[in-house]
């Protein structure tokens, strides 16, 4: 199990389906990690490589499993997608959850077992290792960016976080938008995220308070 799963890290892949090749069956990660007895520097290596590998891949496109084209869906969000490869005879759908072919009748269940129609990146959010930062406990090391989903590891260092893809400025610990002179003390553990993004992020307003001392930032690794 452990070849297995650092093998398919590093083909650049952030699932892990059953090598038997008449099974279709695709692990959850936690079981994969919990089988394969990771100590934790491998764990986080993996689970690193695991988040960029979802980064570079996985974020807007998706592999068609018929002829591995990478397709994107044509609404945000949606989960069903059609290969324009595959359906120059017939219309050829598939999931972009499990990567398998469509077969329910609705837009949010493929019909195939054991696909809940989450997308990779919560599973990624809910198998992430917990750590302490700035002295708080029990932290998710992986966020996704509450403005537009990418996926943020914290190695070490601050809580003060600037997305590289739409420049949100938020905190690590309670996913609340960055202010000027954000204490710690008003910091709770945000829950570990249900959904990618958050559809009142562009309301949110950020309160001002007095100025940090300089370079909280100067340590956070963003993938």
């Amino acid at each position: 199990m452990r070849d297995h799963c650092r093998n398919e890290v590093r083909k650049g892949r952030y699932r892990f389906p059953c090598p038997a090749s008449n099974c279709t069956c695709v692990w959850e990660y936690f079981l994969v990690r919990h089988v394969a007895c990771f100590d934790d520097a491998t764990r986080s290596d993996v689970e690193k490589d695991i988040t960029e590998n979802y980064i570079s891949h996985g974020r807007k496109y998706q592999q068609c499993p018929g002829c591995n084209t990478w397709c994107s869906p044509l609404k945000e969000r949606d989960i069903r997608l059609q290969c324009p490869a595959c359906s120059v005879d017939k219309t050829f759908e598939f999931c972009w959850t499990c990567q398998r072919e469509w077969k329910g009748m609705g837009t949010k269940c493929c019909g195939n077992d054991g696909c809940d129609g989450k997308d990779q990146g919560i599973r990624i959010l809910s198998a992430a290792e917990r750590k302490s930062i700035d002295g708080i406990p029990n932290c998710p090391s992986i966020r996704a960016c509450p403005k537009c989903g990418l996926l943020i590891s914290l190695k070490e260092g601050c809580r003060h976080m600037t997305c590289t893809n739409c420049k949100a400025e938020f905190c690590f610990i309670c996913l609340e938008k960055w202010r000027t002179g954000h204490r710690l003390s008003s910091c709770q553990v945000a829950p570990v995220q249900s959904t990618l993004t958050d559809p009142l992020w562009d309301q949110r307003t950020a309160r001002s308070q007095p100025s940090p001392p300089p370079g909280n930032n100067d340590v956070c690794v963003i993938l």
